[in-house]
């Protein structure tokens, strides 16, 4: 059976965590632990998204632009199958998140 495909998220951080000059965060769980790093910039949060998703192949980094909607994703070893009713889309088809 194929590896699960770990997912991690590059995010804005809520006011919160905005006020103390976190403004980026990465979100993900590894196994059974949740990650969650504080970034001051979205630049540093991607470079530590990316660095645990190869870590951690196969997985994917999607990246949020500050309104919520995905910028880009980058995706890491080989995606395991999904059905199609599942999240995204199979190659030709249409619809699908992304």
């Amino acid at each position: 059976m194929a590896a699960k495909l770990t997912v991690y998220h590059v995010s804005p951080s809520g006011e919160r965590a905005a006020a103390a000059g976190v403004k980026w965060q990465v979100e993900g769980r590894e196994g059974r632990r949740l990650l969650h790093e504080p970034h001051r910039t979205q630049k540093h949060a991607i470079d530590a998204a990316r660095q645990h998703a190869r870590s951690h192949e196969p997985a994917q980094v999607i990246v949020h632009a500050r309104d919520g909607h995905v910028r880009t994703a980058y995706t890491y070893g080989d995606s395991p199958a999904t059905r199609p009713g599942e999240r995204g889309r199979r190659a030709g088809e249409r619809g699908g998140l992304f």
